[in-house]
């Protein structure tokens, strides 16, 4: 997403230019002399990468199901055009491909979260072409997928181009095995990962006390968690005075839960790791992470005791859009909700271990599905290129889904944007998140979120100790098992 707005920038000069330049041939000057229709390679900007697609006519369906993402299913496919942007960039995208190799999109969604799995799975057996691409849960399924051989290695996907800027290889290769890419990540993927969202008013009450603003903080490497839980601190109000918390003004509310899994990769700690030796372990109390993982857990479990902290609400909690508190954990799918509330809000990604962390930057775990080819495949050909394509013309969904999650405050707020920028370049993912059901018994991906919160009865060492061999074995059979 990072090049969209750029890219935006340049083909609006572009226009200005070539409009302005005395002579210059339009498009329809070109189709009434009778020259053919230009195709995508020829219109494209050309400081744009192109998929090396050729115009063809399929005459065929591509059938996309929608599962594991928790954004609506119409950020992906939609039966018929409507009138806001977003769905008119989703509908475009569809036409574009359809224009350029003849294949109509036909999207479905299933409904419970493990309802999918066997289904898929039974497509692949039965050979009945019902599905060419699924947008496959965060975790469940996944490992089952690549051991039963249902999903294709995008590196055998030879219309794919993984080298193409549409498509994010990082995440890919932090939950490839052993050089596979089975699960796909590109630009078609909608961004689904937690921000913290700040009320603007009320920060702005407490500028005077700060160095410099949040945007900055962010920008210059500042963000940490001690100066998250810091400028948390400053906005805590007890507002009757009662030493109790139930009607106060808090500095940061939100979900104890799923959210604060980020927390840890945003300090640089992953799950599970290739050690030295190339065997994929544990590693969130390696040698390497574990005075770091402490450091954490301690700073957390103290945010978690404060009065200036509510994280005992849900994932609807509303206090940052009611003035009843500074910051809120959140989700990227909750931000629209935050335009209908009318107040102004910013967005920052989840804060850094410390300022020597600036030369790996910004980490944001990201919650969305994955793209899963199928094993089998009567017209490979056109899958892949239906792929390749649809990760390709996501441009303009993204820019309207910026829209959707900021509103007007994408034009007239630039740091908001920029700052959501900064979230996606910044999304990773996680071996061990991904293949969560290798290890579930074990659950050290919600370790975090449990042994930090009020009322935990087990500290970091115990926890690792009873589960980290476990879930070891686990991982090396699971490795086995990969072919």
């Amino acid at each position: 997403m990072k090049r969209f707005f750029k890219l935006l920038s340049v083909l609006l000069t572009v226009i200005i230019l070539i409009t302005a330049l005395p002579g210059c041939e339009t498009a329809k000057d070109s189709q009434e002399q009778g020259t053919d229709e230009p195709s995508v390679s020829t219109t494209a900007d050309p400081t744009e990468y192109i998929p090396a697609i050729d115009k063809t006519n399929y005459g065929e369906e591509f059938y996309l199901s929608i599962m594991g993402d928790v954004n609506p299913p119409e950020y992906y496919w939609l039966e018929e055009n409507k009138s806001d942007s977003m769905s008119a960039a989703v509908y475009e995208r569809q036409e574009r491909v359809r224009a350029h190799i003849g294949v109509e999109i036909i999207g479905s969604r299933t409904e419970t979260v493990k309802g999918y799995i066997q289904p898929f799975k039974s497509a692949i057996k039965n050979k009945d072409d019902s599905v060419h691409l699924l947008i496959s849960h965060v975790f469940y399924g996944i490992d089952g997928f690549i051991t039963g051989n249902y999903i294709v290695d995008f590196n055998d996907i030879p219309e794919i181009d993984l080298n193409a800027p549409y498509w994010n290889i990082d995440v890919m290769d932090e939950i490839s095995i052993n050089g596979k890419r089975f699960l796909g990540f590109s630009d078609f993927n909608i961004l689904y990962t937690h921000v913290l969202s700040f009320n603007k008013n009320m920060l702005s009450k407490y500028e005077d006390q700060l160095d410099e603003s949040i945007y900055e903080m962010v920008d210059n490497y500042h963000w940490t968690i001690d100066k998250m839980m810091w400028l948390a601190s400053l906005a805590y109000i007890d507002t009757n005075a009662d030493g109790k918390t139930n009607d106060d003004i808090f500095g940061l509310v939100g979900y104890q839960s799923v959210p604060f899994i980020g927390f840890m990769h945003a300090s640089n700690i992953n799950v599970v790791e290739m050690n030295e030796q190339g065997s994929y372990v544990i590693s969130v109390y390696n040698e390497k992470n574990k005075q770091r993982m402490s450091d954490l857990v301690d700073k957390l479990s103290e945010l978690s005791r404060s009065n200036y902290a509510n994280l005992m609400g849900g994932y609807f909690y509303n206090g940052m859009t009611t003035d009843m508190a500074l910051m809120e954990i959140s989700s990227t799918f909750k931000l629209p909700e935050y335009l209908k509330s009318g107040v102004e809000f910013g967005v920052v990604p989840f804060p850094m271990y410390n300022e020597e962390q600036k030369d790996v930057g910004y980490r944001s775990l990201q919650w969305g599905g994955y793209l899963c080819v199928p094993s089998y495949l009567s017209n490979a050909q056109m899958v892949g290129e239906t792929v390749e394509l649809l990760s390709y013309y996501s441009e303009e969904v993204n820019i309207a889904f910026y829209e959707k999650l900021l509103g007007k405050q994408v034009a007239n707020e630039p740091n908001d944007r920029r700052m959501l920028d900064i979230v996606w370049d910044s999304v990773c993912s996680d071996f061990g998140q991904t293949y969560f059901s290798v290890i579930e018994n074990t659950n050290f991906v919600y370790m975090l979120p449990e042994i930090t919160k009020v009322g935990a009865t087990e500290n970091l060492a115990s926890y690792v100790a009873r589960y980290e061999g476990t879930a070891n074995k686990n991982l090396k059979k699971f490795i086995a098992n990969v072919k």
